[in-house]
């Protein structure tokens, strides 16, 4: 596919293309234009984007947005700049004042920024880098402990902020005047401002991209958790251009607001993954789901991986595939913690296809329960098995320490002269390569006479056990799969 030359066309000041070619001495790199884009954004009026739609095609106007606090005609901005808002952070109802207010708290920051660079300036030029205070600092410290120690909460403001929750729950922000000193509430108020501010520039520049393929989704909420993400994932357009997306953690599907999300909650009944559970050890579970049967939530699960997955290339052809979903049980279900996938028919024989940890549970010792797990099917079909290369970073890392510790322990317990490594690849059920490049990384194989030779040094091996095992007491990280608890037998799958 032929790549388009983003340096042929210059970006007009909101994201527009202009058709004069840049010269090239007049080129700016990405960091300054979103400097200077942000401090002209702050002092700039209201602007309307119309993304632009793919080649070919005249561009479309954004859907109209509107705030979605009740009684609210989303005019005037929290910030004071803007004359418009559709969120309800930067919703002056939402935070008991008048836009007419907000533009004159916006100018007053404006004037104390531009005092307080002054005072700056003169402060450097006419004393030394010091930590002392000044007297006017301090004058100002004495200010400001005087405010806060005459500040008292009165019954009567008690009464009213209870009723003003009664009134309007949660479509209000709760009454903070008189609850704190005059100064704090300025201060708070101030903080709320610029926090608004940075919120929209970061949306309006992340709506003014261009091209589809340089969106992101910046972060995912699934359950309690709210995760930054890693790489893109191609999920359809009008949820790939937003910020923030939303998903059930049982089901996995994708939402645009938080609104939508909490009626999804009430209503959906999933409460496990949709397949057979053929493991179970406590609270620990594990899920065969099939691609074919189950094949919104396999290409639901896919898309999420692809949020932390940099190599992964199949998102919607999940048919040919299998999939092991790990979970964590508790009074509200089973919680997904990662999953691992396999093809049925692999000719290479791959036991893993696409394996992922997520990223809230990562470091707890599930992945290699993952990478165990799928080395037990392999060992119950009597196969020796390998994963699916490219693999990722962290992968490559975590299937390095399950094959040394696999190694070190079979070291261990082994009381033979002579070991071949096509026995200890059937009693492992571990691909032979696999085992020599572990063995090769800690320098325990070498070639002597003619042949391979591994060299054990029992005194190294003992103290890697011992180690381990200091590790292992009260250790959550160092559960392992127990093959006792598994219920599967190896199934026969038609052409797919």
């Amino acid at each position: 596919m032929r790549q388009r030359n983003k340096s042929s066309r210059s970006r007009s000041k909101y994201g527009g293309e202009s058709g004069k070619q840049t010269p090239r001495h007049h080129r700016t790199s990405e960091s300054e234009k979103f400097k200077s884009s942000k401090d002209e954004y702050r002092m700039q009026s209201p602007i309307k984007v119309t993304p632009k739609s793919p080649r070919g095609e005249p561009p479309r106007e954004m859907e109209p947005q509107f705030c979605p606090v009740k009684g609210c005609d989303s005019i005037g901005h929290l910030t004071g700049i803007r004359n418009r808002h559709f969120t309800i952070s930067s919703c002056p109802i939402y935070h008991n004042v008048d836009s007419s207010l907000c533009k004159k708290a916006y100018d007053d920051r404006v004037k104390r920024k531009n005092l307080k660079r002054k005072q700056i300036e003169n402060s450097s030029s006419s004393r030394s880098n010091s930590k002392v205070p000044t007297r006017e600092q301090r004058e100002k410290q004495e200010r400001v402990e005087e405010v806060r120690s005459s500040a008292s909460v009165s019954a009567s403001t008690l009464m009213m902020c209870r009723e003003h929750a009664e009134a309007h729950g949660k479509n209000r922000e709760p009454l903070l005047d008189g609850i704190c000193s005059t100064y704090d509430h300025k201060l708070f108020t101030d903080a709320q401002a610029v926090a608004c501010e940075d919120e929209s520039f970061e949306l309006t520049q992340h709506y003014q991209l261009l091209d589809a393929h340089e969106y992101k989704i910046k972060q995912i909420v699934i359950g309690r958790f709210e995760l930054d993400t890693w790489y893109s994932s191609p999920y359809p357009e009008e949820y790939a251009r937003l910020c923030k997306l939303y998903l059930c953690e049982f089901c996995l599907k994708y939402m645009k607001t938080p609104t939508i999300a909490r009626r999804h909650s009430t209503k959906c009944v999933w409460r496990y993954p949709p397949g057979n559970e053929i493991y179970r050890s406590g609270t620990l579970s594990v899920f065969e789901v099939d691609g074919k049967k189950s094949k919104v939530f396999c290409q639901n699960l896919c898309l999420l991986a692809k949020l932390f997955l940099d190599h992964k290339t199949l998102y919607y052809d999940v048919e040919p595939f299998l999939f092991y979903v790990m979970t964590e049980a508790d009074s509200q279900g089973c919680h997904i913690v990662g999953y691992f996938s396999k093809e049925k028919h692999s000719i290479l024989n791959y036991n893993v296809s696409c394996i992922l940890t997520m990223p809230q549970y990562m470091r707890q010792g599930y992945g290699k329960l993952l990478i165990d797990f799928s080395y037990l099917l392999s060992k119950t079909e009597n196969k020796t098995g390998s994963p699916e290369r490219p693999l990722s970073d962290l992968g490559l890392i975590s299937y390095r320490s399950y094959w040394k510790d696999l190694l070190m322990e079979y070291l261990h317990k082994y009381s033979d002269s002579e070991i071949y490594i096509k026995d200890l690849s059937q009693e492992t059920s571990v691909h032979a390569n696999d085992l020599i490049s572990t063995l090769q990384s800690l320098g325990m194989l070498k070639y002597w006479k003619g042949k391979h030779v591994i060299l054990r040094n029992a005194q190294i091996v003992s103290d890697y056990i011992q180690q381990k095992r200091k590790k292992s007491q009260g250790s959550k990280s160092m559960r392992k799969i127990d093959p006792f608890h598994l219920r599967w037998v190896p199934g026969t799958y038609a052409n797919s």
